[in-house]
């Protein structure tokens, strides 16, 4: 009789993941990697995982202890997959279980709580109540809210896992029906109005293509787009999200929009074009407060989460300032609130932090670590607990978990520098231009994170440069550093770009100037392509020289509209270079 062929790690990955129950999609969301990741490991395409990597497989299968190191080590090609797929099912056999459970860390770290992470979301009961609130009575005026606060607040988890949910379940006091209102939740990016039309679109109204030109010819118009895209929702058959009978059923005078744009600071950090920054207020305006049916309601409520040290530049703009005056304000949570945050996510997941813990971090907390017990610590905090779970030896998590994450100081910048010394040096080469390309800069010199294409970061390398892209971009979305989406790659939050050292002190600091150039040379590209390339737009002697010279540099940022190829500054460059350029008025 032939022997029997050797379990592989991809067949044992395969097999615990059927037994969990679980999809490729599921487990890697649930692991914090991308799709394609568990896809080739599955496969054999790679025959061995990083360490990182294996760890996060192991706890989003809910492995612990001996059998999770024997699982990471099958994974590295260091003992026998067979004998690691025994250990799980002995493993489970004793506690009486069936199959591994998903139980991945319940804190997300520098990332924001989403939708589905609302039964792990405590601490910010009150301030939920408080915008439903606001929002219930919005309903009787102009529907427009702003909710602020510090880069760090919450914002982002209190509307997506806070209020979100809650208006599912239960609707809003003035209108119960709201919990079967459409909703649609975006971020600006560089080019809010293609955003709009693009979402708006896939609630199922007119074509992208057909709202993004309506959204230039007349901004307010965009009022009645809005309400026939939540009527197309709304009559959409029951099979389809946010379609079922009950929808279909209800009186369409009592339908809106509920439109969420999260972190809109970004149509000032990302958006360069003014005209598209106006008619994104202006359409956004005229959804919440042009009336529209039989009862003349507007056809969306709609809020926006900023930024506080924003607020002035909303001012500006006549839409935004009732709103502003009247913003909600995200506030530093009080000592009860934070406890409920650091036990109850824990005590979810069946463990336990212990009370010596929680009342360590409480205390660093309020004694200047890492700088104040305000609003905006809660990333680092949430960090600190999400490293201390995926080291912690038992179910009860303990300081001495805690102390060897290095605390929350310590937590964000040991996470990046330990993914940043695991990579190769030239993946590390690679590891400074993918997050100097992650972070821009604004005209008043500010970094901020970014947002890219896969795409963009491997444009024009060869396969093996291409390869240690991709390499660091899972090593610190292993870490949680990254938030890998479909497609796109962004810095999970602009405390890294404070809080790591090399990445603060030597990456970002050597090329500040480069990026503002970079970033003035994207706009004056985007405009020359836009105005049919008139050469009047184009760059011309020292101030030519100058832009080539720093775009021949290595570090090189992406066209604000990825897809628009014909603006990238190459482009521009090229054409100025033949002398078309004369002294651009934009520069």
């Amino acid at each position: 009789m032939a022997e029997q062929t050797a379990l592989s790690f991809g067949g044992l990955l395969r097999q615990l993941r059927a037994e969990a129950g679980l999809t490729q999609e599921e487990l890697a969301e649930a692991a914090k990697l991308s799709p394609r990741s568990v896809s080739d490991l599955e496969r054999g395409i790679n025959r061995t995982a990083r360490r990182d990597t294996a760890v996060l497989l192991a706890e989003a299968l809910g492995l612990a202890g001996p059998v999770r190191e024997l699982f990471v080590a099958a994974a590295r090609g260091r003992a026998p997959a067979a004998e690691a797929l025994a250990a799980v099912r002995e493993a489970a056999g004793n506690v009486g279980a069936a199959a591994p459970r998903v139980t991945s860390s319940p804190y997300r770290g520098l990332s924001w709580f989403e939708e589905q992470d609302a039964a792990l979301f405590f601490g910010r009961e009150a301030a939920t109540a408080q915008v439903l609130e606001r929002m219930s009575r919005r309903l009787q005026g102009a529907g427009l809210l702003v909710v602020s606060g510090v880069s760090g607040a919450g914002k982002s988890s209190l509307l997506r896992a806070g209020v979100l949910p809650r208006i599912r379940a239960a609707g809003l006091a003035s209108a119960p029906e709201a919990k079967s209102w459409p909703v649609l939740v975006l971020t600006p990016t560089r080019a809010p109005l293609d955003e709009l039309a693009l979402q708006v679109a896939l609630l199922g109204g007119p074509d992208a293509m057909a709202v993004r030109r309506w959204l230039d010819a007349d901004p307010d118009g965009f009022a009645l787009t809005a309400r026939q895209a939540a009527l197309a929702r709304l009559r959409a058959p029951a099979g389809e999200p946010d379609g079922p009978a009950a929808q279909r059923d209800q009186p369409p005078r009592h339908c809106r929009l509920l439109l969420v744009v999260d972190q809109f600071e970004e149509v000032f950090t990302q958006c360069a074009e003014e005209g598209q920054r106006r008619a994104f207020i202006t359409a956004l305006h005229a959804a919440a407060t042009t009336g529209h049916g039989p009862d003349q309601a507007p056809s969306a409520l709609v809020a926006l989460a900023v930024r506080a040290d924003f607020e002035a530049r909303c001012a500006e703009y006549p839409q935004l300032a009732d709103a502003i005056q009247d913003r909600y304000l995200v506030t530093a949570m009080t000592e009860r609130q934070l406890r409920l945050a650091i036990t109850e996510p824990a005590r979810t997941a069946g463990a336990e932090v212990n009370d010596d813990l929680v009342n360590l971090l409480l205390s660093e907390m309020h004694t200047g670590q890492p700088g104040a017990a305000g609003a905006g610590v809660l990333p680092l905090l949430s960090h600190a607990l999400d490293q201390t779970w995926r080291s912690r030896t038992a179910e009860v998590v303990t300081v001495a978990d805690y102390e060897r994450t290095g605390g929350i100081e310590g937590a964000v910048a040991s996470s990046a520098q330990r993914a940043y010394d695991r990579l190769t040096p030239a993946q590390q080469s690679a590891a400074r231009q993918v997050f100097t390309r992650l972070t821009a800069t604004s005209s008043q010199g500010m970094d901020t994170a970014d947002r890219t294409t896969r795409a963009d970061l491997t444009d024009s390398k060869s396969p093996a440069e291409a390869g240690d892209v991709e390499a660091v971009l899972e090593a610190f979305a292993a870490e949680r550093l990254l938030t890998l989406a479909a497609g796109t790659v962004e810095i999970s939050h602009e405390v890294l770009l404070t809080s790591w050292p090399l990445l603060r002190d030597e990456w970002l600091a050597d090329t500040r100037a480069d990026r503002a150039v970079r970033t003035r040379l994207h706009t004056t590209a985007a405009e020359w392509a836009r105005h049919a390339r008139d050469p009047s737009y184009l760059y011309s002697g020292s101030l030519l020289q100058a832009a080539a010279e720093t775009a021949a540099r290595p570090v090189t940022r992406r066209c604000p509209r990825p897809n628009a190829t014909s603006c990238t500054p190459a482009a521009g460059l090229s054409e100025a270079g033949r002398g078309g350029g004369k002294p651009s008025s934009r520069s």
